[in-house]
């Protein structure tokens, strides 16, 4: 886990929980955007256990009082676990490109063998199509980063990771209880968390606001960043002014 910036009166540290065989890149160019400079940030680390319950429950134990955890894709899966085990703890939550429901038995066996592909392979080549919009698939630089970051990751890595989704509970009945304020970000051609999920969540959390970005797939922290960027200073402002 790694923090960059202050965590001063500006604000309450941003948890950062990146995405499958993702990392701290995924967010990188939201972070440069001017209206998120300055904040108090902290990247946690998503590989090495096996469980959603088990990365929210390390993360809770290594970050300090209250803060606002930002995830995409897994990471919002952990989000929400957070949010489910220690609401007290979390002041605010966004969850970009996510997926409030569970994993059914049936899909299981092929997506551990999917697991076994390589990293590199399975995210620029067998999900391609899957992960960004009509519009980005031929932009050879966001391949590039998604795919160095995939063959970067620790090894064992994505069968982790996998085992995380695979095992991970169904949410949706817990929403309610989650009152804290929700930032809920969904690409309009994500095929992987596509908006109708992201509609659900928002409907199920007592307290969200939803944003669909056009002309976006579900890497959309890297095929709209400036969107995400503003999107998210926006809803963090609102937050404040409930404080």
């Amino acid at each position: 886990m790694s923090a960059t910036g202050r965590n001063d009166a500006d604000g309450l540290p941003l948890v950062l929980l990146a995405g499958t065989l993702c990392d701290a890149r995924v967010f990188a160019p939201m972070l440069r955007h001017a209206a998120l400079a300055g904040r108090p940030v902290v990247h946690y680390d998503m590989t090495g256990v096996a469980s959603a319950r088990g990365l929210a429950e390390r993360a809770l134990s290594q970050v300090s009082g209250r803060f606002i955890p930002v995830g995409f894709s897994l990471g919002a899966i952990v989000a929400l676990e957070m949010a489910a085990l220690a609401p007290e703890r979390i002041t605010a939550m966004a969850l970009i490109a996510a997926n409030g429901r569970d994993v059914p038995e049936a899909d299981h066996a092929d997506r551990r063998a999917a697991a076994t592909t390589d990293p590199g392979v399975l995210v620029g080549e067998v999900l391609w199509e899957r992960s960004v919009a009509a519009g980005a698939r031929h932009d050879s630089a966001l391949k590039a980063t998604i795919v160095a970051m995939a063959q970067s990751q620790p090894p064992c890595t994505l069968a982790l990771q996998t085992e995380v989704a695979l095992t991970r509970s169904d949410k949706r009945p817990l929403l309610p209880i989650m009152r804290m304020p929700a930032l809920v970000l969904g690409g309009a051609e994500d095929r992987i968390a596509p908006p109708e999920l992201q509609r659900e969540l928002a409907a199920g959390l007592p307290d969200a606001e939803l944003v669909i970005a056009p002309d976006a797939g579900h890497f959309l922290p890297l095929e709209c960043p400036d969107l995400c960027a503003r999107t998210l200073a926006d809803w963090l402002a609102h937050v404040r002014t409930l404080a």
